[in-house]
């Protein structure tokens, strides 16, 4: 199917309603196909340092959690920003992990600094073959540069996703790649997940009342609303709060903990009432924490939505992703939002594009 043209798909829409289409049928290909095998070298690293930024943060922090909770070997986040100084003694020994989507120059900062590693990885959508025919030479020219010294190249979908601020496909194919790699280590304590495990909880919805309330008063959630979710899913939701700042452009909602929220975000929202989402998984305990949750809030006339997930929090943020990928996208062209032409397009480079010599 040929990419809807500029003119008849002004604001992006119609491209955004392809790529959410294109979801299943990708995570399902990438199941049957299976990951490349790891080289001998990724295989033997048992210390990471994990960066990334934009979506490609919560893959980063995902990794580093199946690394520290379900192997024998051990990962730490670290922000593109911490790569930019001098020496540093605690990358000797370790296997530098970096995601980039498209490799962008702020991800290459990270990958300058592979020389103070003992081995890298970089989880990407490109490869030195892709970015020379979409003209980046010297994005090429890196990217194979890092396979000729041993370094890992691990592909996932989607190559080239730009045109639009949103992306669809690679947040959730990124989280999927994170699987495929950590089962392939040798002390991995999960499989994994088949299709028929996955593929359903991608028709996971936000909840009808949430929907409603929302269109009733977008304004509400558009001043700023909370996110609460349990542990592991707190540290890696960075994505799910993103999604609303990038794809209608309201604040970014920040994260809790649900026991997080008493100390702090639950006081200010009683001085300065706005809504919650709350995400809640399948085990008891998350039960009882949504429960003590509502009415805390409705104690104090808040109001609360829940948008439940019956699936371990191994799996269960293909559901997040899902659902509100597709709230997002009937937010955007309710409001007419240009995916576009977004606001400030051109003039981010400053940040976006530094990338300083290391």
């Amino acid at each position: 199917m040929s990419a809807p043209s500029a003119t008849t798909d002004r604001l992006g829409h119609s491209l955004l309603a392809e790529r959410l289409a294109q979801i299943p049928a990708i995570l399902s290909g990438m199941l049957t196909r299976g990951p490349a095998p790891l080289k001998p070298a990724t295989q033997s690293s048992v210390r990471f340092i994990v960066t990334g930024t934009g979506s490609s943060e919560a893959h980063a922090r995902y990794l580093a959690m199946l690394l520290n909770f379900y192997t024998d070997r051990s990962a730490a986040y670290l922000p593109l920003s911490g790569f930019t100084g001098g020496h540093h003694d605690g990358f000797s020994g370790k296997t530098l992990v970096v995601f980039s989507q498209g490799v962008s120059p702020n991800a290459q900062i990270a990958l300058r600094r592979r020389h103070d590693f003992a081995h890298t990885v970089l989880f990407t959508a490109s490869n030195p073959s892709a970015a020379l025919a979409a003209g980046k030479k010297d994005r090429a020219a890196l990217l194979q540069t890092l396979l000729d010294e041993g370094g890992e190249l691990v592909e996932f979908p989607l190559a080239e996703e730009y045109t639009t601020l949103i992306r669809f496909v690679g947040p959730m194919a990124g989280y999927l790649a994170c699987l495929q790699f950590t089962a392939q280590l040798s002390c991995c304590r999960f499989s994994t997940p088949s299709a028929a495990e996955l593929l359903p909880l991608l028709a996971t919805r936000a909840p009808a009342e949430l929907v409603a309330a929302i269109q009733r008063s977008s304004s509400r959630f558009a001043q700023g609303f909370n996110l609460v979710t349990a542990a592991p899913i707190s540290d890696f939701a960075q994505n799910l709060a993103c999604k609303f700042m990038e794809g209608v452009f309201w604040p970014c909602p920040p994260i809790s903990d649900f026991l997080q929220f008493a100390h702090g975000p639950f006081q200010q929202m009683t001085a300065r009432p706005h809504p919650t989402l709350i995400l809640q998984g399948g085990s008891a305990i998350e039960a009882e924490l949504v429960d003590r949750s509502l009415t805390m809030l409705r104690n104090v006339g808040l109001d609360a939505f829940v948008l439940r997930v019956d699936a371990p929090s191994l799996l269960s943020i293909f559901a997040f992703e899902a659902a509100l990928n597709h709230l997002i996208f009937e937010l955007m062209t309710a409001f007419g939002t240009d995916q576009v032409n977004w606001p400030g397009k051109g003039r981010d480079d400053l940040l976006y594009g530094f990338c300083p010599d290391v």
